[in-house]
């Protein structure tokens, strides 16, 4: 063994339990040897960046990144799954660390105030999981008893924040509504969007339509808008403000308001450039079907991480997937086929969505992993 072997040997085996240590431990047996050569510091590091990557670590330049994809937790059955989710009542202890029904009822009302709903009363309140997220819970505050009526705000029960409204009672009336153009709507939504304090995110106006909405016979015209976040260019859809409303008589009337604004911040580095994200996708997409591929394109995006391309490669058709629901950047890969065989040549239909249908691949824009995707058309 060499003296640069020695070397090596000798820093991989040092006790270091944080990846960012190898770098400083290079370091110091290049000091310790009375090394100052810059040229053997990059040989060492590119010989150890090897050893890393088994060790589920991604080496980049100078920092080490740790790979985030896990194996998702699997259940035969949808009994299974449901036995392992948390008691649909909450707990004497969870309730500790929420907000007070009292203070839940004065959010509701403040936040109907804003919208100009005056003088209303609250008349059911309930502590609901939210199973979309088994940890959390939040609060149903409704103006009416009545599940089916009345004004509805769902309300986060450990920070307070809105999250959603309904006006339930929108729909069952028969109203002469005001027409207005796209500029009056969109001065609306962004007058909602100050008014409610959502411009603290710096959310910007994603999209501005109208559309038509029908409820036993009952017909409206709503605006919606939809606000994103944008990170390095590219639009978060997960951290979104919409709103939908008519105008009648000069009023504004809310239909239904979403607030998702407690993501965590995606700040993964872009590290993994687009030709390698194809080529990874490529790949994948090669392992699953010998159909030919026409066209590939790709963009950075904001995704969240899915089981669907682990469930194609294992074919675990019939189990339910859990894995963490880590939000990163991502080169978005999509793939499109020609030439494709006939659906009743498959005696599995989902043997011919995986080897047909075309996709979209999520690659970790700093680790290269493959942390999920979708596919794009139905059959």
């Amino acid at each position: 063994m060499n003296q640069l072997d020695n070397l090596i040997s000798e820093i991989v085996s040092k006790n270091i339990y944080e990846p960012e240590e190898y770098e400083n431990a290079i370091r110091m047996a290049l000091k310790t040897k009375k090394s100052h050569s810059f040229k053997i510091y990059k040989v060492i590091v590119t010989a150890c960046a090897s050893i890393f990557l088994t060790m589920g670590i991604v080496f980049a330049g100078y920092t080490v990144y740790e790979k985030i994809w896990k194996e998702p937790k699997e259940y035969v059955t949808s009994d299974d799954y449901f036995n392992s989710l948390p008691s649909e009542e909450i707990s004497p202890e969870e309730k500790k660390s929420l907000i007070a029904e009292d203070e839940a009822k004065n959010i509701a009302l403040n936040f109907l105030k804003k919208l100009g709903y005056e003088n209303q009363t609250i008349n059911r309140i309930e502590l609901k999981r939210n199973y979309n997220q088994p940890t959390n819970s939040y609060y149903m505050v409704k103006t009416e008893f009545n599940y089916e009526k009345g004004l509805m705000v769902l309300i986060d029960s450990k920070t307070g924040e809105i999250e959603y409204f309904n006006d339930l009672d929108l729909k069952y009336k028969d109203l002469k509504q005001d027409i207005i153009t796209e500029e009056q709507a969109k001065q609306i939504a962004m007058d909602t969007y100050k008014k409610l304090g959502i411009d603290d995110n710096n959310y910007e106006l994603y999209s501005i339509k109208e559309y038509n909405y029908v409820f036993e016979n009952n017909e409206k015209t709503l605006w919606g808008a939809t606000f994103l976040e944008k990170e390095n260019n590219v639009y978060n859809k997960y951290q979104n403000f919409s709103v939908a409303f008519i105008v009648v008589d000069n009023k504004i009337l809310y239909d239904t308001i979403n607030i998702s604004t407690k993501t965590e911040k995606v700040n993964n580095p872009i590290i993994i450039q687009k030709e390698t994200a194809i080529e990874i996708a490529r790949n994948k997409e090669l392992e699953f079907t010998n159909t030919e591929i026409t066209d590939i394109k790709a963009e950075l995006s904001i995704e969240k991480m899915n089981t669907l391309v682990y469930a194609l490669e294992h074919e675990l058709y019939n189990t339910i997937l859990e894995t963490e629901e880590n939000i990163r950047n991502v080169w978005k890969i999509s793939i499109e086929h020609k030439n494709k065989k006939e659906f009743n040549m498959y005696s599995n239909p989902n043997q011919y969505m995986k080897e047909n249908l075309n996709k979209e691949f999520y690659i970790d824009a700093t680790t290269g992993e493959i942390i999920g995707g979708k596919f794009t058309e139905s059959f």
